[in-house]
């Protein structure tokens, strides 16, 4: 992957460029940012860059034998770890496994979800996990020689999914890899790691897709008309990943709004039978249409507490979605909001634990009943 692949990011690019011109190539690369930014399609066309044979100014070539196996993911110096779970009876599970799946996923598009992964792999039944046996594997890796390339580069997509034993077995190796050696690590949530992995990394930042960057992104890659894409552009807030959803799924926005606003209307009557129906009907969601379903309410009561706050310039929505705010906006205030946004985080991070998903939703709606006239 080059970096004229990579969806806008020019600054964190020309960051990245001077590094290897300098000759200041961190042994320990962490990109963080929000979900959809690109930070994997970041580290892999940096990798390519730093190993490329015949690199420009601007980027790699593209057509040396490095970038070629490269493209394809195939290059022996170059190494991935990943999130995965165990299935009853599994002692053992290390990403090598599942490298055939993963270049497959990453080569249709860099840009996807941990649960679009979990998808992939056909193992959404329980949270993602960097195995404690996975951290042997890496020094194995990382001890022997290089195959071809200058450097050998480990990127560690979510590190923050590694488990304990596996962080502390990493320690070392992060802070004295072995000669010509680069970790990657792209991060999402980097409160949840140890501390003495953040301090053996240099951390860089990587923010939202700008607008602009993005509207040009989704008219190259998409036959959408006009109006859809910058539909998408405003509400997906730069995240890329989002934007293409937002186009490949209009209807599933539409089914949201429609539960949303049969949700505050229930809630608001307090009416219990037809909350546990409407509980019961969300439950029989995939996992990540769950979550989807919860983040959009989320944006919805955030929306609807700009306009109650006189932000409405702040506020990204599509004419349906205004149209109700207009009305219902007045009930999302500053003695409830942070209840609300309390409680559906809470109901995220539960789906995210494989809680129940009927009693998380219940839950999450007899909550929102008793604030929702404060």
């Amino acid at each position: 992957m080059k970096f004229s692949d990579v969806v806008g990011q020019h600054s964190i690019i020309k960051s990245l460029i001077y590094s290897k011109n300098e000759g200041r190539i961190p042994h320990a690369l962490m990109l963080t940012g929000p979900e959809g930014c690109g930070k994997l399609a970041l580290a892999i066309s940096f990798a390519q860059y730093i190993n490329c044979e015949l690199p420009s100014e601007f980027d790699s070539c593209g057509v040396c034998g490095s970038c070629i196996k490269y493209q394809k993911l195939i290059h022996p110096d170059l190494h991935f770890v990943f999130p995965l779970m165990k299935k009853a009876g599994e002692n053992t599970l290390i990403c090598n496994d599942f490298i055939k799946e993963w270049r497959e996923m990453v080569l249709n598009s860099p840009y996807f979800t941990d649960l679009q992964w979990y998808s992939h792999i056909k193992r959404e039944e329980k949270q993602g996990v960097i195995y404690a046996e996975e951290s042997v594997e890496i020094v194995k890796k990382l001890n022997l020689k290089t195959f071809e390339a200058e450097y050998k580069c480990m990127i560690i997509w979510l590190p923050e999914k590694m488990n304990i034993t596996a962080a502390n077995k990493l320690l070392k190796i992060l802070e004295e890899p072995p000669s010509k050696t680069v970790f990657i690590l792209v991060a999402e949530q980097t409160e949840s790691m140890l501390t003495t992995i953040l301090s053996r990394c240099q951390i860089l930042k990587v923010s939202p897709i700008k607008d602009s960057d993005l509207l040009v992104a989704l008219k190259n890659k998409n036959n959408n008309n006009e109006h859809d894409i910058n539909n998408a552009v405003i509400l997906a807030e730069g995240n890329f990943i989002k934007a293409i959803s937002i186009l490949e799924s209009n209807e599933e926005d539409k089914v949201f709004l429609d539960y949303f606003i049969k949700l505050m209307r229930l809630t608001f009557v307090f009416n219990v039978i037809e909350l546990i129906k409407l509980s019961n009907e969300v439950s029989t969601f995939s996992k990540e249409k769950q979550k989807d379903f919860l983040i959009f309410i989320l944006k919805q009561i955030r929306d609807n507490f700009n306009i109650s706050s006189e932000s409405q310039s702040t506020v990204r929505q599509s004419p349906e979605e205004n149209e109700f705010s207009q009305k219902f906006h007045k009930y999302i205030n500053n003695r409830n909001v942070n209840v609300f946004y309390s409680e559906i985080e809470l109901a995220i991070a539960h789906l995210e634990r494989n809680g129940n998903a009927k009693i998380i939703f219940l839950d999450l709606f007899l909550a929102i009943s008793a604030v929702i006239k404060k």
